[in-house]
């Protein structure tokens, strides 16, 4: 049933990294298989709803995106409106801070939370798998921003298992400015392969594995951080390793690409050390943010 009584609500999208990003290998479905840690950041995009006569009214804010059904926040708010055959309509509105192609996961994490705030407007009671079953049908990543902080994804990384981090990290965020299409570099991936510059299967599993057991630090950081895509966007785009570099010689405990990049982000001991490096990127152009992992309450 629909709650009358809630007509307007807002709700926080909060970005993510990725701890490490391993490629297992190419779906028939077109997908690839991988295994990757999700870890959500103390970056949001904002969310506002308000029930409205009907249909769907979307308008951002922060970003040029389409406002229609090529839009990943409109089909999720549709997807509930057809689930529970709903007669009203909803008007969001998206505030976007998170960059856009950048990595950090800002379309999946706004399509969860329009999941979300759209079952809470209308008071509609619906089992948390139907709900995953709808995110994964949006994108592999939006399954994720329904769990809590942490968690190990497999399969096209829907496929989740909560972990529990030991510690809270200080982190800066770096955004070269420039878009990277997630499905070119995965095309690249493909066609490169290049296995030289990847791990071996077993140093990938004992990674997996201490972050499961909650065996990684700020301070052992360095040796856990990775991901197979890298060397596919290092090759394309050399800023992101020159990033990557400088985020180590300004104190980073240590750095990565996040997801398909180009974002990429260091590890701090403390807040005054990343700041200190945040002045000196965003002097270069860069975009920058100084912010903390999320932890669950």
């Amino acid at each position: 049933m629909q709650n009358e009584k809630l007509r307007k609500m807002k709700l926080l999208a909060p970005a993510k990294i990725n701890l490490f990003l391993e490629v297992v290998d190419k779906r028939i479905d077109g997908y690839h298989n991988i295994r990757t840690i999700f870890q959500k950041i103390e970056l949001f995009d904002e969310l506002s709803f308000e029930v409205i006569g009907d249909g769907i009214e979307l308008a951002v804010s922060g970003a040029s995106l389409p406002t229609g059904h090529d839009n990943i926040v409109y089909r999720a708010a549709k997807c509930i409106m057809d689930y529970a055959n709903i007669r009203k309509g909803v008007r969001i509105h998206i505030k976007k801070n998170i960059p856009l192609a950048a990595g950090l996961g800002g379309g999946s994490s706004d399509a969860a939370a329009a999941l979300l705030g759209a079952c809470s407007l209308w008071g509609i009671d619906i089992s948390f798998n139907e709900l995953l079953v709808m995110a994964a049908d949006l994108g592999a990543d939006v399954p994720f921003f329904l769990y809590g902080a942490s968690a190990l994804g497999l399969g096209r990384g829907d496929e989740l298992y909560p972990i529990n981090m030991p510690c809270q990290m200080q982190l800066l965020i770096v955004n070269p400015c420039i878009e990277i299409s997630t499905a070119s570099v995965y095309q690249k991936y493909d066609s490169l392969n290049n296995t030289k510059m990847l791990l071996t299967k077993d140093e990938k599993d004992i990674k997996i594995i201490r972050f499961m057991q909650g065996e990684v630090s700020i301070k052992n950081i360095g040796g856990f951080l990775y991901n197979d895509l890298e060397a596919v966007v290092f090759n394309d785009y050399p800023v992101v390793k020159e990033l990557k570099d400088e985020l180590i010689k300004h104190g980073a405990a240590g750095s990565l690409m996040t997801g398909s990049g180009p974002t990429v982000f260091g590890v701090f001991l403390n807040e005054k050390e990343a700041m200190k490096g945040a002045s000196e990127l965003e002097k270069r152009g860069y975009k920058v943010w100084v912010t903390k992992t999320l932890r669950d309450n």
